[in-house]
């Protein structure tokens, strides 16, 4: 399915208008602020669904899940920060209270359909006349780019170079989660994987738990993992999936 260009624009326009909403900027406790980002990426949701309505599509009907078993060595990648807190002997302390850590989660989920619904199925999926290599990179690329966005909360270099780590991560987690979807078709699929990194790597670390990383724990691990997992996905493009059809055609 190949959604026009400006449909896609006003789909990343109100993507940029929810994730980069000034609610810091209001005068009230962060649990409220939480509530209106909730609100707001909800309400994208909704439009979204819409959109999948006006379309007729069925997100479900074309998706191959046994394919998806190929991807299942990627998880490791969701646990490069708890496999880094076991490495440095980290602390575990106590995290966020029960009603702030279900709102944090609601956030969470709500953040990554509203993100799967954009570069998998409204930007990798239009670009039809691609190849598929060419599909999964810029996906990837653009997915990490949109993190840019948090240049807005930038207040120092630290922050600056937090930024920048981010779209690179994003990058690598972007180019996975566009094999995922090339070759199976299944935006619930990538929405599960996406969930599960953002949980461990984001929710369980500082919001279940308060754990402080050592930054040499951290970026060693992340770069070990991120080695086997290029290395997984390269002999899986080249021995596996170029032999095989996509499996959805247009």
């Amino acid at each position: 399915m190949k959604f026009r260009f400006l449909d896609i624009l006003l789909f990343a326009l109100l993507f940029i208008f929810v994730s980069s909403f000034p609610v810091d900027l209001l005068n009230i406790s962060s649990f409220y602020r939480l509530l209106i980002q909730i609100g707001l990426r909800f309400l994208l949701v909704l439009y979204y669904i819409y959109i999948l309505w006006s379309y007729r599509i069925n997100i479900f009907k074309f998706a191959n899940y046994r394919n998806g078993l190929l991807f299942l060595p990627f998880v490791l990648v969701c646990f490069s920060n708890l496999i880094a807190a076991g490495i440095s002997g980290a602390n575990f302390a106590s995290g966020s209270s029960i009603k702030f850590l279900i709102l944090v989660i609601i956030y969470h989920l709500l953040g990554v359909i509203c993100e799967e619904f954009l570069f998998r199925l409204f930007i990798q999926n239009s670009l039809v006349n691609a190849s598929s290599l060419k599909r999964i990179f810029a996906s990837a690329g653009i997915f990490a780019l949109f993190h840019l966005l948090n240049l807005v909360n930038v207040s120092n270099v630290n922050a600056l170079v937090g930024v920048l780590i981010q779209v690179g991560y994003s990058f690598f987690l972007g180019l996975i989660l566009a094999l995922i979807f090339e070759y199976t078709y299944s935006l619930p699929l990538c929405i599960g994987f996406h969930f599960i990194f953002n949980f461990f790597n984001l929710i369980f670390v500082e919001n279940i738990y308060s754990i402080t990383l050592s930054d040499a724990a951290k970026y060693i691990t992340a770069i070990v993992i991120g080695v086997v997992a290029v290395i997984y996905g390269v002999i899986l493009y080249i021995f596996v999936l170029t032999r095989n059809e996509r499996y959805f055609h247009e």
